[in-house]
């Protein structure tokens, strides 16, 4: 189908220890600042620890690569944790 993309064209990158009052759109507009942003979204779970986590999709590596080095760079202030992840 024209428009739809195959899963493996996205880069999720994982996104842990997010605030409580988070939501997805937040959470896309902070890392759109780095790359194109397919979609963004937090899970209801949480991680062994009691925080919150999510996941960003970029378009393409590069993207998700900036986003990750730029922010853990940042972590150290706000405590965000981002790797890749699958999805």
């Amino acid at each position: 189908m024209k428009g739809i993309r195959a899963k493996d064209e996205y880069v999720p990158v994982f996104v842990n220890n997010l605030p409580e009052g988070m939501q997805w759109r937040w959470l896309k507009q902070l890392f759109e600042y780095h790359g194109k942003v397919i979609d963004a979204f937090i899970l209801n779970k949480r991680n062994i620890r009691g925080k919150r986590f999510g996941f960003v999709r970029y378009a393409n590596i590069n993207d998700a690569n900036k986003a990750i080095n730029r922010m853990g760079i940042l972590a150290s202030k706000v405590a965000y944790r981002c790797q890749f992840g699958k999805i």
